[in-house]
């Protein structure tokens, strides 16, 4: 099998959100740009300069922290770079994905060729090469404050420089050490500051952030293609969709989710109808209003994180322009944790609203020409009904993690007085990310047997793809069967976005 045929040059200018997913995903190799290797080189004279001059730099040749006030002596200034790493690999819980971890080793050497952490280019080269070697630092998901960084999953991932602690290589686990040597690679003795800039920084919380939002993103489509499939399902009125309904109340979200439902609809058998009621239950008929509401939501946090992905996070910054340097907050991740906190009620909305729809769809309120459970035999056992008590289970768990991790701290030192938390929130959101894709597959299952069931009566035609997307892995539902590989696989589907790619020619356009 070959490999990647695209070459990214790291450094070069700003790390975009489709080169990091293109890295991430082993769709391209990297290599330190000769002009991140200049600029490391300028960055690194300076602060060797400073040191010379018997500048006192902290974490460089201070202790850490409120031992900063102690000066080291210029013998022990590497060996505590070289403890900085070993001791912060502290973390525990199961071990972070490929995913994760590879967009840690981008994001940290990304960071470091911005020449502020004044580390030198062989560094950030080391992180490189494990990339394009796939050899992925074992990293234990829990332990991190996100502020002063992720520095307890930091650690972790800088072990493997050194030669030390476990890595994955070709689908084993093996030490570290045989892993570089197996490739060619030789481990780092570090020099000053070098440890430091390796565990500072918010690597880890904005990897899974990155994560979080591009399936968010898929999510937020979905649900307005589940919705619409729905509103068929269920016969129900789309006029409250209408342009002159909804434009008086202008919030984007509201009006885009609105033209999305508008298309879906168009020209479908079922809504021509009428159904004895005169407007429809709140998860209908505000589908625009909440769904939109999570989209503006949305905005601002996919906003929050791609700010994030190409911004310095180390500490101290070096200047080089005046051989000066700066202590600042930059590895303080609340900007991505109040972020992540705000996507978790986003989602969970999102998952909220659908399940009240499939809770309609398997027991309907109103006389829609519908089985009960959606089952054609009804009188033999449950149906889809059970599926509803799966999503309600979901619902219930996401209300547990949209409390947000951002509003805690816990202070470790004197100094280290208020952290963010944003690793936490980062971790609960995708909880919330992967448990809502179930919920909207239960729903996408619910609202195509409830179309099925309406026969010779057709949908729109994007939801008629939709339809025979979903058919070729889930066929209906004639007699009851065990259905969890079913949900399983339709949630993969969803969170791929396979699932919107599938009614793209029929609606004419991407969907918004």
């Amino acid at each position: 099998m070959s490999g990647p045929t695209v070459h990214v040059e790291v450094g070069a200018g700003p790390l975009t959100l489709e080169t990091y997913e293109a890295v991430v995903t082993r769709q391209a190799n990297v290599r330190l740009s000769d002009t991140a290797r200049s600029r490391m080189v300028t960055f690194r004279a300076s602060l060797l300069r400073q040191l010379e001059r018997g500048v006192r730099m902290y974490g460089v040749n201070t202790g850490y922290g409120a031992d900063s006030t102690r000066t080291l002596p210029r013998d022990l200034i590497r060996t505590v770079q070289r403890n900085t790493v070993v001791s912060h690999a502290m973390g525990v819980g199961r071990p972070a994905s490929a995913e994760i971890v590879r967009g840690m080793l981008l994001l940290k050497a990304n960071v470091m060729t911005k020449g502020y952490s004044a580390v030198r280019p062989e560094v950030a080269e080391l992180l490189l090469e494990l990339l394009n070697h796939d050899i992925l630092p074992i990293v234990p998901e829990k332990g991190s404050l996100a502020a002063s960084g992720d520095l307890v999953p930091s650690g972790h991932l800088a072990l493997a420089l050194l030669g030390e602690g476990e890595v994955t290589h070709d689908g084993r686990r093996l030490d570290a050490r045989e892993a570089l040597r197996s490739a060619g690679l030789l481990e780092l003795e570090l020099e000053e500051k070098e440890g430091l800039a390796l565990v500072n920084g918010t690597a880890f919380t904005e990897a899974y952030a990155l994560a979080a939002v591009t399936r968010a993103e898929r999510l937020l489509r979905t649900a307005d293609l589940a919705g619409a499939a729905s509103l068929q399902g269920l016969r129900g009125h789309p006029e409250a969709f209408a342009d002159r309904a909804v434009s008086v109340r202008p919030f984007a979200g509201t009006l885009l989710c609105a033209a999305n439902l508008r298309d879906l609809s168009r020209g479908s058998q079922l809504l021509d109808g009428g159904s004895g009621r005169v407007h429809d239950p709140y998860c209908l008929r505000c589908m625009p209003q909440v769904h939109g509401a999570s989209r503006d939501a949305f905005a601002y946090v996919k906003q929050a994180v791609l700010i994030e992905l190409d911004s310095f996070t180390d500490n101290p910054l070096v200047f080089a322009d005046d051989d000066s340097w700066v202590s600042a907050g930059n590895f303080h991740a609340q900007p991505v944790g109040l972020a992540m906190d705000t996507l978790a009620v986003a989602i969970a909305e999102i998952a909220s609203i659908s399940q009240r729809r499939t809770q309609h769809l398997v027991a309907p309120v109103y006389d829609v020409g519908l089985p009960a459970k959606l089952s054609p035999h009804p009188e033999e056992g449950s149906g889809l009904f059970m599926l509803n008590t799966t999503a309600a289970a979901l619902v219930s768990e996401n209300k547990t993690y949209s409390f947000p991790a951002s509003v805690d701290s816990m202070a470790v030192d004197t100094t280290e007085d208020h952290v963010s938390m944003g690793s936490v929130a980062a971790r609960k959101a995708m909880e919330i990310i992967t448990n809502t894709a179930n919920v909207l597959a239960i729903e996408i299952l619910c609202a195509c047997q409830a179309i099925d069931l309406h026969a010779p009566l057709q949908p729109s035609d994007p939801i008629g793809a939709l339809r025979k997307s979903v058919r070729k892995t889930v066929p209906f539902v004639d007699r009851d069967r065990a259905m969890s590989a079913e949900v399983a696989g339709l949630a993969d589907a969803i969170l791929s976005g396979e699932i919107v790619t599938a009614v793209r020619e029929a609606l004419g356009r991407p969907l918004n």
